[in-house]
Parts: structure tokens; C-alpha cells; sequence
């Protein structure tokens, strides 16, 4: 185990939620931990738009391969994943609807 998956793992511990993670393909779901992060999206064009977004952070060791029909249920909310946005081999980031 390297230095980055040390750290990683243990920033899940300590900030990680209880999730369950369902990678889309009829396999039985993963009990892992998630980082919720909730960001906003401005856009400036003469007009202020704000927009919110729901990222989740996963471990790589705890799901696998990311999955672009996986569903992420965090406190009894199902998140659907809509995109990637960031994958370094030991956490991958998405974007959620949800």
C-alpha cells in the first residue's frame, strides 16, 4: 500500500459516510464509504446563474472500476452517477443527480 492510498484511506475514516454503493450491473451492492461534497456552478454571462452540485468521493479499493450506471445510496438517498469528474487510482469524484 503507497503513501497516497494510506492518506486517502484514512481521510475516509475519518470524514467518510456509511454508504452502500450499486454499480449498475445486478451485482449485490458495496457497504462502503463516500465524501459528500456540495458545490455551486456560476455562470456570468450579464446574468448570475447559480447552480448547485452534489459530488461524491469513493474509494477505489472499497468499489472498483468506476461505473457510469452506478446509484449510490447515502442516508437514504439515491444518488445516480452522471459523470466522472476525477480519477486517480485510489478515490474517483463524481458528479450525482440527486
Amino acid at each position: 500500500m503507497d503513501l497516497d492510498q494510506r492518506a486517502a484511506e484514512r481521510a475516509f475514516r475519518k470524514w467518510g459516510k456509511a454508504a452502500t454503493y450499486n454499480n449498475g450491473s445486478g451485482a449485490e451492492p458495496i457497504d462502503c464509504k463516500v465524501i459528500l461534497d456540495q458545490e455551486i456552478d456560476d455562470f456570468d454571462d450579464e446574468e448570475r446563474v447559480r447552480v448547485p452540485r452534489v459530488e461524491l468521493s469513493l474509494l477505489v479499493s472499497e468499489v472498483g472500476a468506476y461505473n457510469s450506471d452506478a446509484v449510490i445510496t447515502l442516508g437514504g438517498v439515491e444518488y445516480k452517477v452522471r459523470k466522472r469528474l476525477a480519477d486517480d487510482g485510489v478515490v474517483w469524484r463524481v458528479q450525482v443527480d440527486g
